[in-house]
């Protein structure tokens, strides 16, 4: 499902920007996507023909050839892939024709795009990144990636670490954030 900011499930960094939108703070808007990702997975059967993939990769001793080749076809599934036609049709409704961020929730920021149509595609390579070499071997032995909201935000063209905005939320959130501001608004909040 597609929600504004404030409407979506608080967990994780999404609560630590709706506590600060409460609190007063200027958060940029975001759209939070959660299930849309798994949908795409199950819809597209990719969980099944990855695994196939991955068949032989990791036993007694790790196949790097097999690796490579594994997440290669993986990350193009990802990208070759559809969303439902109407799942695709309501993210670009809900999104502005502005310059969009999109990332994962609680991880640093992924595609800066210009639009709703571009920002659609950044999210199959946001997805399809999951599949690289580094992040397969920084999970493994788990194969599947986590399951995280994925952020689409509206910002300005630079996004800067903003030590001022850190310390006033750090205050509101109860422990030392580092925060990163665009234009004066916050789009990313971590723990130190």
């Amino acid at each position: 499902m597609i929600f504004p900011l404030m409407q979506a499930p608080p967990t994780g960094e999404v609560a630590q920007l709706q506590a600060l939108e409460r609190a007063g703070f200027r958060v940029a808007p975001t759209w939070v996507l959660v299930g849309i990702e798994v949908e795409f997975y199950q819809l597209g059967n990719l969980a099944e023909q990855i695994r196939r993939a991955f068949q032989g990769v990791f036993g007694a001793r790790l196949d790097e050839e097999r690796l490579e080749q594994a997440c290669a076809f993986a990350e193009r599934l990802l990208r070759e892939s559809y969303l439902l036609p109407e799942r695709a049709e309501a993210i670009r409704k809900a999104l502005p024709e502005a310059l969009l961020l999109v990332r994962y929730a609680g991880e640093p920021p992924f595609g800066l795009e210009a639009g709703s149509q571009a920002a659609l595609w950044a999210l199959k390579r946001l997805w399809a990144s999951r599949w690289q070499v580094d992040a397969v071997l920084a999970r493994e032995p788990q194969l599947a990636p986590p399951e995280a909201p994925t952020l689409v935000q509206q910002v300005g063209p630079e996004l800067t670490l903003d030590a001022g905005l850190a310390e006033e939320a750090a205050r509101v959130l109860g422990r030392p954030v580092r925060l990163w501001s665009s234009g004066g608004w916050v789009v990313r909040v971590g723990w130190v």
